[in-house]
């Protein structure tokens, strides 16, 4: 763990550095400042993440509806598919399950949120800050949607129960908070972000096939069914493209000060 943290650390530093030869992009902050625009875009994005599901313009229905399809498509067989999985243990493939839990502890996200954030500061980009910012309001809202469905729906995990079909809601008991995976969840969120906020295809595959191994290796170590994966895949990636959406929208319409022959002013400038 503290190796990982390490690189992590090293990582963004090397990343951000050479920024720092870059002009001034972030005017003078407060930390009462960012704590309240922190606040009030978690608010809003909050409002959209509950009603996103639903929207019928834009098809958001239609994803839901495959998606809810998809879970309970693998419910039904998520018995079959942990014995799959437990017929294929193998020593390499139990070492590279604990490196999937490892990378997909949703703490360890919230720490690069924090490190990204905290370095795109320090090298005064204003890209890197609201790249970091968007990466900390994905997190927290699957991470927080994601307790909100575990306590719910209380469903038992495969390493508690043998059935699948336990469910106790509102018990809030540590082997009963199987749905969704939030180890999955996280991962999911950070990738749509860091996806969304990449050119390249590589990268994008990158970070979509990292979090697609996180939910792998849950359901391979027995920690969640394989239905409590996609939920929680699913809830990552709403969380991520709500969280991205919001901030595009937002930077499309900005005031700006502007000077004229008799005086100055404010002018509203936007993109389309």
């Amino acid at each position: 763990m503290k190796h990982s943290l390490l690189t992590t650390i090293l990582l963004v530093i090397l990343l951000l550095a050479p920024l720092r030869a870059l002009p001034s992009e972030i005017n003078e902050i407060t930390f009462g400042g960012e704590i309240s625009s922190a606040a009030r875009r978690l608010g809003n994005e909050s409002v959209d993440l509950a009603v996103t599901p639903f929207r019928l313009e834009n098809g958001s229905i239609f994803i839901t509806l495959g998606v809810a399809g998809a879970v309970g498509l693998t419910y039904t067989f998520d018995r079959q598919i942990r014995e799959k999985l437990a017929d294929h243990s193998s020593r390499s493939l139990n070492k590279a399950a604990d490196a999937g839990a490892l990378i997909g502890d949703p703490y360890l996200h919230l720490g690069l949120a924090t490190l990204v954030y905290g370095g795109a500061i320090l090298a005064d980009s204003a890209k890197w800050k609201e790249t970091g910012e968007m990466m900390g309001e994905a997190l927290i809202l699957a991470d927080a949607a994601a307790f909100i469905v575990k306590e719910s729906t209380g469903r038992g995990r495969p390493l508690a129960t043998s059935s699948k079909d336990n469910f106790r809601p509102f018990g809030f008991q540590n082997d009963f908070d199987s749905m969704p995976s939030m180890h999955t969840s996280s991962s999911f969120a950070l990738a749509s972000v860091l996806a969304a906020t990449s050119e390249s295809i590589f990268m994008k595959a990158a970070y979509y096939g990292a979090a697609t191994f996180v939910g792998f290796s849950r359901a391979y170590q027995n920690k969640h069914w394989a239905s409590d994966v996609i939920v929680g895949a699913a809830l990552g990636e709403l969380c991520g493209r709500v969280v991205t959406s919001f901030h595009a929208n937002r930077s499309r319409v900005a005031l700006a000060p502007q000077t004229y022959e008799n005086g100055a002013g404010l002018a509203l400038v936007g993109t389309w």
